[in-house]
């Protein structure tokens, strides 16, 4: 992969677009009407976009997924960013497609469209057993709004072609370059604490717009973003690219994206990573075995070790601060604690209602020692990803999400050895979704969710 040459003309395109927005979203966090401009900006330009060329409708709102974490980087009133794209998205393609809705692609296919009607399904009957257990229609809302993004894939179906791939790619591995750097220079200027820089409102403007996290891990730093998620899979496509044909920047960049996952200090995310080369490696093992060497080991050895002297070389520039002890991390410990604490009480709430949930807004009362809420802590936003939806809508809208799961697995296995790069990539993606949200919530969020369409649409169209 070559980045940034004449002849990826997109590549600078998309990362001038993401430094914009980097910039822009700094701007408006600081000059509050900025937002309702760009918010009203952003609606006028997918409306002229979406309705002259609908693969737009998908590539926007993936863009912002990929970038935007938590999708508050605009922010005005009830509006943001990840709302505007979506209302103005589903209202433009219910406008062109009105007459043709008997017509969409999704309909011809059964199979995927049995598993989707039935995650509607159960998602519709935990939001209703919500209402029926006379919980807070805010908390209900909250609780079950993330999984409306799953409205998108009938839309993303409809205008989406393979010949788009290379496009999601580049929008994919220019994203997560933005982020990774993003998190690089971050953690730079919180262990170097420059002076000159008004860091108090850095770390603000992180928090507030709900990009990620800042930690103070004594003389170290944690920057946590959620939108971290899509460094770890543009890693996986990239690694695959370097195995099949080996390239200096491409290893430049992989080590870059293992740096900031290194910086993130996530469990889930180093879990994920392992689970997803494992399975990489048996799926090369299977199916591409001349790919297995030793110079594959070597590359993939040499990424790690770079990222880690880049992360070094951050922690100790200008200022030298010795090695940096990434296993210092007290408060990250305690937040592990606290999951810990909470635990019993899921499985408590299962036990209670295991086949249909208690319904979206159900609450749990437990004692945390996380300092950021620490003694007695009631809420309806848990950290254990699969066992939060059994709490809320049964183990069946876990079962349905498995059969998705193992059908795309299925379908991908089938297309190995033809489309080796594009169908390692997004099993070993997937795989590491899985793995991170058992830990942590990714596929009851549009982050974890976005990505299960992308891969369904990518297998599903091969």
């Amino acid at each position: 992969m070559l980045f940034f040459t004449k002849k990826n003309n997109l590549y600078y395109i998309w990362f001038l677009i993401f430094i914009n927005a980097e910039i822009l979203s700094f701007l408006a966090f600081n000059f509050k009407i900025l937002n309702l401009f760009i918010l009203i900006l952003l609606t006028l330009l997918i409306f002229i976009i979406g309705f002259k060329k609908p693969i737009f409708l998908f590539l926007i709102p993936l863009a912002e997924l990929f970038w935007g974490s938590l999708g508050h980087s605009f922010d005005y009133g009830i509006f943001n960013t990840r709302l505007v794209i979506f209302l103005v998205v589903i209202l433009l393609f219910i406008f062109k497609y009105f007459f043709k809705l008997k017509k969409l692609k999704i309909l011809k296919n059964k199979k995927l469209l049995f598993i989707y009607l039935l995650t509607l399904l159960f998602i519709t009957l935990g939001i209703e057993r919500g209402y029926n257990n006379n919980y807070e229609l805010s908390k209900i809302f909250l609780d079950s709004n993330a999984y409306f993004y799953l409205l998108y894939l009938p839309i993303w179906y409809e205008v989406y072609d393979k010949k788009y791939i290379k496009d999601i790619l580049i929008i994919l591995y220019t994203s997560a370059l933005i982020t990774a750097l993003k998190t690089l220079i971050l953690f730079n200027i919180f262990v170097q604490d420059y002076s000159l820089l008004n860091i108090k409102l850095i770390y603000k403007w992180l928090r507030d717009t709900r990009t990620g996290e800042i930690t103070s891990l004594g003389n170290n730093w944690r920057i946590f973003m959620q939108s971290q998620i899509y460094i770890l899979f543009a890693w996986f496509f990239s690694l695959v690219k370097q195995i099949k044909v080996y390239s200096y920047k491409n290893f430049i960049y992989l080590s870059i994206l293992i740096s900031a996952l290194i910086i993130s200090l996530s469990r889930s995310f180093y879990l994920g990573l392992i689970f997803g080369i494992i399975l990489l490696l048996i799926n090369i093992f299977i199916f591409q075995k001349k790919l297995l060497n030793f110079k594959l080991f070597f590359n993939i050895l040499s990424i790690f070790i770079i990222g880690f002297i880049i992360t070094q070389l951050l922690f100790n520039i200008p200022k030298i601060n010795n090695i940096i002890n990434i296993s210092q991390r007290t408060k990250v410990e305690e937040a592990v604690n606290s999951r810990l604490q909470l635990l019993p009480h899921m499985l408590k709430s299962i036990k209670e209602e295991p086949l249909l949930g208690h319904g979206f807004g159900k609450e749990i009362t437990y004692f945390t020692s996380d300092p950021r809420s620490k003694g007695e802590y009631t809420t309806f936003s848990f950290e254990w990803g699969w066992l939060d939806q059994i709490v809320k809508v049964g183990i069946g809208l876990v079962w349905i999400l498995i059969i998705w799961i193992i059908r795309i697995y299925y379908l991908a296995f089938q297309q190995l050895k033809d489309k080796p790069v594009i169908v390692l990539s997004l099993m070993s993606g997937l795989t590491a979704l899985v793995i991170i949200h058992i830990f942590s919530p990714y596929l009851n969020h549009p982050l974890g969710l976005g990505f299960l369409m992308l891969t369904t649409l990518i297998i599903y169209n091969e």
